[in-house]
């Protein structure tokens, strides 16, 4: 008998396992048991590669008012506004011009029955509102000339891309794959990098720029404390790391002088804007060979990048910006940190930093103002 009811106890305890499994896979959404399955996925992503510039193609800036004097005298009439049905959906709103001859509204066709496209009756250009219609270049592909198309908007950036199926870079990219690639590429094209890509930043930041809108909270002309004072104030702070408090402390005790914590903070942020253009402006001896990463440090309580360049050769710190976040916009700020220090930006300089994308994307932002320089990248600098 006694095996018998320890038969049924078993089986009714396999039965209510599977009970709880089931459960716990439909409360979970996925079968936490099956173990065999859960197989780490082995997925290549593509590399940020960043393109040669663009072939950009300027408006020829035009006079309206000389294109219809010029028709008057042609046809022997002047050149009359657009006539539109009353109640038409082709109205063009009175804020929009013709951005290669400057024609005002009256002048422009609803090319597109409302959506955005129109075109000048005084110089038959063709232009798109949605897609900045007033802007005073055409970026075209460097491999086929065809005109970029924007296809995403980043945070800093645009993204522009050729596609046309055509293009040279396309045909090139699409040659080279192999078998494989070939497979995976026509079931996951977005793993690959077949066409030409442009990125124009939007940032609002002028490279070389020697001025600075900071200004000091504390104007040390009208200090109250002396200079010598001042100077032990920084020297306990500074060269010997000791807290605002502490030096507050230290003053009152040693020197008998009573200072708050936040005077010697101000009087401190007050010094180094004064002294860092002095800082940053000296002519300094520099090598060939530059470097540049970035690393943590707390400012405030919170974690922030201090982004590091320095000579290789002369242990000079060039840039030692501190951003919030580590992308682009600070990565651009930390170079143009190091070309200032050159009275002119060497043809052959060369810039060592580790693989992070965002200073090949900082490269392209220079060269689209005309500052060279060549990027090498070491993993695990």
């Amino acid at each position: 008998m006694y095996p018998q009811i320890i038969t049924y106890l078993l089986t009714l305890i396999k039965y209510q396992d599977q009970i709880i499994r089931t459960l716990l896979t439909l409360l979970i959404g996925k079968n936490m048991f099956d173990k065999s399955k859960e197989q780490p996925v082995n997925h290549p992503y593509q590399k940020l590669q960043v393109d040669e510039l663009p072939v950009i193609e300027t408006f020829q800036k035009l006079d309206y008012k000389t294109l219809m004097k010029e028709y008057s005298e042609e046809k022997g009439k002047t050149l009359k506004p657009v006539r539109r049905h009353a109640n038409s959906k082709t109205s063009v709103p009175s804020n929009i011009f013709c951005p290669k001859c400057g024609a005002p509204a009256d002048y422009l066709y609803a090319n597109n029955g409302g959506n955005g496209q129109y075109q000048c009756k005084v110089c038959a250009c063709l232009f798109n509102q949605k897609n900045q219609y007033a802007k005073e270049a055409i970026l075209k592909c460097p491999h086929c000339l065809k005109t970029l198309e924007k296809v995403k908007e980043r945070k800093d950036f645009d993204i522009y891309k050729c596609k046309n199926n055509a293009c040279s870079f396309y045909q090139r990219n699409l040659n080279g794959l192999s078998s494989k690639d070939r497979k995976r590429f026509k079931k996951n094209p977005q793993d690959f990098k077949m066409r030409y890509l442009f990125r124009q930043f939007h940032i609002e930041y002028k490279p070389l720029s020697k001025e600075s809108p900071k200004k000091p909270k504390v104007d040390l002309s009208r200090l109250y404390v002396s200079p010598h004072t001042l100077g032990l104030i920084l020297t306990y702070h500074v060269n010997y790391g000791l807290s605002a408090r502490k030096t507050a402390a230290l003053m009152k005790d040693v020197h008998g002088v009573e200072i708050s914590h936040q005077s010697i903070l101000n009087y401190e942020n007050s010094v180094a804007l004064l002294l860092k253009p002095y800082v940053d402006h000296y002519p300094y001896e520099l090598s060939d060979q530059f470097c540049g990463d970035e690393t943590y440090i707390r400012v405030g309580g919170r974690w922030r990048y201090l982004f590091f360049f320095f000579d290789a050769v002369k242990k000079i710190i060039l840039a030692y910006p501190v951003s919030r976040n580590r992308d682009t916009q600070a990565a651009i700020l930390a170079i143009d940190e190091v070309l200032t220090k050159f009275k002119e930006v060497p043809e052959d300089l060369t810039i060592v930093v580790d693989g992070n994308p965002i200073y090949l994307l900082a490269q392209q932002f220079f060269a689209q103002h005309g500052i060279s320089f060549d990027i090498k990248q070491v993993i695990g600098l």
